[in-house]
């Protein structure tokens, strides 16, 4: 008895869920045959202005830029110095010399190349300037908003020579 009605359960359940379609027929219908100027008109239809976006970028970033500029990929500014246009933390304290009471840094860029520098003296990307140069350190300070300042110390390093 439990077999009978569940099998006839299955079939209705099969019979329900049956939806008669009818048969699919492949119709060709013959192309109608238009001149050259009616083809061109209707392949291009005229859209009215006011429908859809349209993207202004002025003033607007690149959107397929990398938001995150590393100082060796920061682009180079025309008529700055060398000592101006690489980040500070790329710099290379190379040897500190001294005449009488003026001291003078030995500053080595990233592309191996070294420039002499002198209190006040600007470096880097920041606008930093050479606020003090002792027997063994060079201070570069920047100024910050409200008359706040930002010490940076390059310090020789003795251990690296010799």
């Amino acid at each position: 008895m439990k077999k009978t009605l569940i099998l006839v359960f299955i079939t209705l359940l099969l019979l329900t869920n049956c939806e008669s379609q009818p048969p699919k027929t492949n119709v060709v219908l013959p192309k109608p045959q238009m001149p050259a100027e009616q083809i061109a008109q209707t392949q291009q239809p005229a859209l009215p202005k006011d429908v859809g976006y349209e993207y202004n970028p002025q003033g607007r970033r690149d959107p397929f830029k990398s938001l995150i500029i590393k100082p060796e990929m920061a682009e180079k500014k025309k008529g700055l110095t060398p000592l101006e246009q690489d980040d500070i933390s790329t710099f290379k304290l190379t040897a500190i010399v001294w005449s009488g009471d003026q001291f003078y840094a030995l500053i080595t860029l990233p592309d191996g190349k070294s420039y002499t520098a002198k209190k006040g003296t600007k470096l880097g990307l920041e606008g930093g300037v050479i606020h003090e140069i002792t027997k063994d350190t060079v201070i570069v300070r920047h100024y910050l908003r409200d008359k706040k300042h930002k010490d940076i110390i390059l310090k020789l390093r003795l251990e690296e020579q010799g």
